[in-house]
């Protein structure tokens, strides 16, 4: 990967510990504003995507997850927050025991709570549902955790971007890591794999690693020389597909549980793909956050992109996932917004 890609990644990271922090507050509760629209795919095809804005302003929103409650959950990385949206569009936001957190990733565990990650203050988070806060410090200094899922073991697996670990822990916050074993290869998002497995990214080493939930790594070299892996998840089709950022000509990757590798070059260049999730319709979809468009893509690698509605021109969509609802929800970073894709009226 040249020396331009992690140059990109870099930036994009610093961007999360560059958001400013907002003063503790009582959990607030407001209707969000909603910006709605028609997004055209220019192949005749259309979705509709509303846009959510959240009681705080920058307040930085980043990883989303479908809730255990019916409900969309995501980070605040700028306000210290977590944030919860019905499918209707009301917010509630949580504050953080402690200022700097920067909260990123997140997921719901097997125990009907949310868990995220924290990597300024060195911890993984848990929320129940009703806003109560437990935060576990990590035995390793400066792990700087980052992505986060729920194993297929009943415990939650993270990515230490800092030590180059993988780490898990026990609903009761029994914390084990595993060492990498490419140095510096900073692992990025995690997803639980078709396979009963944990499949990660690396950016840096361009690689997509897979850790059985006894601690075995295998890593799995890309094809593409200039690769910056991102995001990844399970795919309706079996296998594990992610975005790659790494130089202009951007794709998305399909991996099997074997390691064999398919890559999709994307429509528009320089896009950014960062987040990528499977859909209830059968397909997969992504964020493209540089050029403010939403795109999916089927089983067979056909891609469609879909642009956002929101008046502002860099909304940056960052990370995406599958609503309890049967929608498509993604966070915009510096729009300030929460996304939904309707995918329930489609036609």
């Amino acid at each position: 990967m040249p020396v331009t890609a992690p140059r990109t990644l870099r930036r994009r990271l610093a961007v999360l510990l560059a958001c400013g922090l907002l003063g503790l507050a009582a959990p607030s509760l407001a209707p969000a504003p909603a910006f709605a629209g028609q997004a055209g795919s220019g192949t005749g095809q259309a979705v509709r995507i509303t846009e959510f804005t959240p009681p705080t302003p920058n307040s930085g929103p980043v990883g989303i997850t479908g809730g255990p409650d019916g409900n969309v959950w995501f980070t605040e990385n700028g306000a210290n927050r977590i944030g919860r949206i019905t499918p209707r569009g009301r917010i509630t936001e949580f504050p953080l025991p402690a200022p700097d957190r920067f909260p990123d990733d997140i997921t719901a565990g097997s125990d009907g709570n949310l868990w995220f990650t924290e990597p300024a203050a060195n911890r993984i988070g848990r929320i129940t549902p009703r806003g109560r806060v437990t935060e576990f410090a990590l035995p390793t200094a400066d792990a700087f955790p980052i992505g986060i899922t729920r194993g297929p073991d009943g415990n939650v697996w993270f990515t230490e971007n800092g030590s180059n670990r993988i780490g898990r822990i026990t609903p009761r916050g029994r914390i084990t890591e595993f060492p990498l074993p490419t140095p510096d290869s900073f692992p990025y998002r995690i997803t639980k794999g078709p396979d009963g497995n944990l499949w990660f990214t690396m950016p840096f080493a361009n690689k997509i690693g897979r850790i059985t939930p006894q601690g075995k790594v295998t890593e799995f070299p890309l094809p593409n020389p200039e690769g910056g892996p991102f995001n990844i998840t399970t795919g309706p089709d079996g296998n594990l597909w992610f975005t790659d950022s790494g130089g202009l000509d951007n794709e998305i990757g399909r991996i099997t549980p074997r390691g064999k590798v398919t890559r999709f070059p994307l429509p528009t260049r320089a896009a950014g793909p960062i987040g990528i999730a499977a859909g209830p319709d059968g397909n997969v979809w992504f964020t493209e956050s540089n050029v403010n468009r939403i795109g999916r893509i089927t089983p067979r690698g056909r891609i469609t992109e879909f642009p956002l509605p929101a008046s502002s021109p860099d909304s940056t969509p960052f990370h995406i996932t599958a609503g309890p609802d049967g929608n498509m929800w993604f966070t915009e970073l510096t729009g300030n917004r929460v996304g939904r894709v309707d995918l329930r009226g489609r036609g």
